[in-house]
């Protein structure tokens, strides 16, 4: 499926719809560009590493928003020396 683009005179390319969509990348996505043996790579970079994606979920973020404004009002549990007695406060 080779492609032929040309290149602009500020040296860039436009992607065609049909390559993006194989590639899963939209605009305002990150690429990577790598020679190899001659020949330029592309590969789809995203900024946030797919292993820590979860940490900039909406609902994550909601419920760090709401622990550290408990943390900031002191509404901490406090220490427990059994698995019961920090149920019993849980129950409490």
């Amino acid at each position: 499926m080779p492609t032929i683009m040309k290149i602009s005179p500020q040296g860039q390319i436009r992607i065609p719809k049909k390559i993006m969509k194989i590639l899963k990348i939209m605009p305002g996505d990150y690429v990577e560009v790598d020679v190899e043996n001659g020949n330029a790579l592309l590969k789809p970079r995203k900024l946030i590493d797919p292993g820590q994606g979860w940490y900039w979920t909406g609902q994550w973020q909601k419920d760090e928003a709401e622990v550290d404004a408990e943390l900031d009002k002191n509404e901490v549990s406090p220490t427990f020396q059994t698995v019961e007695d920090g149920l019993k406060w849980l129950n409490k």
